[in-house]
């Protein structure tokens, strides 16, 4: 909760600028929505009845499988990665504070909301947590030599949720997302906090349980075939295998589900529907953004009730007490569509907006610089067709909830008794069912 006051204070007495989006809605469908609406529920349901009839035990709970020694990351390109990470986080914060205010000439915005926020954290799940090496933070804790306990602490992930929040309500309401000095000053708040808490509780602890960006890198690098041996070693563990086996640490239901609503708020808030809504309700930019700030909470509250009444009727047909506590058991089914709506509504910001980045590595202050060459170039929004786009974030849309559907089966015949296991998953199926529905049609609209 700390984290948020720190981020909200910074950013509300700064002043206001645009913020960007991946591309929206799609008016030009090769056939109409209610084909893939219907295509969509087939597939789920069809999977469901296959895996009930073809899956009859668990296969994922053991956890990884690595099929060799693998490989040890030499110490010297550990610390440059490390020292890269170090310094460009302080050539960010450079060029937030005293660079050029526009946003597309700095290289501020795009580095905090595509590349931290998007780039590295989709890596993750396909190439393991780089994040655990390039983080700031984690780097100026070594050098400081902040030890302490590892894993989160009594709190869990708790400080990290709320961080997301924080972030997502600086992307999505605040207004000031696009502003350099906006994003200068809260990096510098966040190190700062981040530093302070490791110096009381040691870096380990402080990035497990603190560092949104920490938490939200491990979650996504769960679903990577690549992860770290017991001794450090990299390597191939297989696809999913450790997303079972995550801790069901305290705060985990509420940051995946803070994933999954902050951007279904992101894509309702960009539909003629939002508009007509909020057009005779809001006035002021004020009432604007509380307007938005109270939606943004809807949403997470919506999603999170819809998954524990799901939960709810889980535990109630498998005769297992707590909502809860099954909701924690399979708060990690949840990440892959996470990761899907994610994926869906911004890749095209990352291949669009992303480009900026060419020309402001070259000038990041915004002082007549062209250290690479590329000060010129100019982004290039015309080469991905729109049907491509739409096919991308169907294929997302419904893959991510596809995997969920093959992750809550296998967990349920590993907790539930096997004669209720299947039934069990009936509320969850239709809660996959009415996601995908609700995803797609948000992007379409």
């Amino acid at each position: 909760m700390g984290l948020f006051l720190v981020v909200t204070a910074l950013v509300i007495a700064l002043p206001r600028a645009a913020l960007a989006h991946g591309i929206g809605g799609r008016g030009d469908l090769p056939v109409p929505l209610e084909f893939f609406l219907v295509g969509a529920a087939v597939v789920l349901l069809l999977s469901f009845g296959a895996l009930a009839v073809l899956w009859p035990s668990p296969r994922l709970q053991a956890g990884p499988r690595f099929r060799s020694t693998g490989w040890a990351v030499p110490r010297w390109v550990a610390g440059a990665a490390a020292a890269f990470g170090l310094v460009f986080f302080g050539l960010v914060v450079a060029a937030g504070l005293f660079g050029d205010p526009d946003a597309r000439s700095n290289v501020a915005p795009v580095s905090v909301w595509v590349l931290f926020w998007l780039v590295i954290p989709f890596s993750a799940a396909v190439a393991g947590n780089a994040w655990s090496i390039l983080s700031p933070w984690r780097t100026a804790g070594t050098l400081l030599r902040l030890d302490g306990a590892p894993g989160p602490g009594r709190w869990g992930v708790w400080p990290a949720a709320f961080g997301f929040a924080a972030f997502a309500w600086m992307e999505l309401v605040s207004g000031r997302a696009g502003e350099p000095r906006a994003i200068g000053i809260a990096a510098v708040g966040y190190f700062a906090f981040v530093v302070v808490v490791a110096s009381r509780v040691g870096i380990d602890r402080a990035v497990s349980s603190v560092d949104t960006f920490g938490v939200y890198n491990r979650l996504l690098s769960a679903i990577s075939p690549f992860g770290r041996h017991p001794d450090g070693r990299i390597g191939r563990r297989g696809w999913l295998r450790a997303l079972p086996v995550l801790p069901e640490w305290p705060g985990l239901v509420f940051f995946v589900i803070a994933m999954i609503g902050t951007v279904t708020f992101d894509g309702l808030s960009a539909t003629p529907w939002w508009d007509t809504v909020s057009f005779s309700l809001v006035g002021t930019a004020q009432t604007t953004m509380w307007f938005r700030t109270l939606a943004l909470i809807a949403a997470v509250v919506v999603v999170g009730a819809a998954y524990l009444g799901a939960s709810w009727w889980a535990a109630r047909i498998a005769h297992k007490p707590g909502a809860v506590e099954v909701a924690r058991s399979f708060a990690h089914t949840l990440i892959p569509i996470a990761l899907a709506y994610a994926v869906a509504h911004y890749f095209t910001l990352i291949l669009f907006e992303g480009q900026l980045i060419v020309p402001a590595l070259s000038d990041p202050l915004g002082l007549g610089w062209n250290l690479f060459g590329t000060v010129d170039f100019k982004p290039n929004y015309t080469w991905l067709a729109p049907t491509a786009v739409w096919y991308v974030q169907v294929a997302a849309i419904v893959g991510g909830h596809l995997i969920g559907v093959v992750l809550a089966h296998d967990r349920a015949l590993a907790v539930f008794p096997a004669d209720r296991a299947v039934r069990s998953q009936y509320a969850m199926l239709a809660l996959m069912v009415a996601f995908t529905t609700l995803g797609l049609t948000i992007l379409a609209v």
